[in-house]
């Protein structure tokens, strides 16, 4: 029975084009949970009319589902040009169980705190939300350095047949996760990702939740944090059309960071990203 099992696995990937082994399998599983659990919390965010700083209740679960989502399924896919032994092996193995176990635990955390209508981050208004924020914040740390381990394992031992999307993968991998560090660490110290008072009801980008009164922190973490999927992009594009792709994706990675630094400098002045 076994062998039939393990048959019937090795002929079903996770995804087309994926391989079978655990650790895709898990990142693959860990994108179908997010997506999951944001399908689920569509009617209740079309039902539910409370909001916390003029934003739906439900936003921020939603808008991580979706985030996490995009962030296991690019892992995934980037993984799959080491070598089976070497991406199934300890170090990648380790660090992808611990981020799909950080983001299981952000997620329902936050879905709980939604339904309670509290909020789930910079929340220190009980002894158990401050050391259950400060936890989301440990695990946050591992959804960012898996990415570093697997940039590290493609430096090392990725398809060298394929030098663009290589070179895209290191360098969105490894800037998108230490800018991100960066970003998310200074609005943890700050307490806050505005800077200046954002009204409650105050005009916001819509879905992102983005002030458009005050300085907003989180448009930099996002530039920042999708490196890790448009340098890969266009290094897999240059690669297509054969096109020499070093140059183009490390001026564009500088250009990607350097956007990120002029929006991080322009809240810190306390002037929003898209005024109202």
């Amino acid at each position: 029975m076994m062998r039939f099992l393990d048959a019937r696995r090795s002929e079903a990937p996770a995804l087309p084009g994926l391989d079978d082994d655990h650790v895709t399998r898990a990142l693959v599983a860990a994108a179908f949970f997010t997506v999951a659990m944001f399908v689920v919390t569509l009617p209740a965010s079309a039902i539910d009319a409370r909001t916390i700083d003029g934003d739906s209740v439900w936003l921020k679960p939603q808008k991580f589902n979706v985030s996490l989502s995009v962030h296991f399924l690019t892992l995934a896919i980037l993984a799959q040009q080491l070598p089976r032994k070497v991406r199934a092996g300890p170090s990648l193995t380790i660090f992808a169980y611990a981020a799909l176990a950080a983001s299981a635990f952000e997620i329902i955390y936050m879905s709980i705190q939604a339904a309670r209508g509290r909020r789930s981050h910079f929340n220190y208004e009980t002894e158990l939300e401050s050391q259950l924020y400060l936890l989301m914040g440990l695990g946050a740390l591992f959804l960012v350095i898996v990415a570093i381990v697997l940039a590290v394992q493609i430096m090392r031992k990725g398809d060298p047949a394929s030098p663009g999307l290589k070179l895209g993968s290191i360098l969105g991998l490894l800037f998108g996760a230490m800018a991100t560090i960066g970003f998310a660490g200074y609005m943890s110290a700050s307490g806050s990702h505005h800077v200046g008072a954002h009204p409650d009801g105050g005009a916001h980008v819509p879905f992102f939740g983005w002030s458009r009164v005050a300085g907003d922190l989180r448009p930099a973490h996002f530039v920042a944090l999708h490196a890790m999927q448009t340098l890969l992009l266009l290094g897999f594009a240059l690669d297509r059309l054969r096109i020499p792709a070093r140059a183009a994706v490390v001026a564009a990675a500088l250009a990607q960071l350097g956007l990120a630094a002029a929006l991080f400098f322009q809240a810190l002045a306390g002037k929003p990203f898209w005024p109202a």
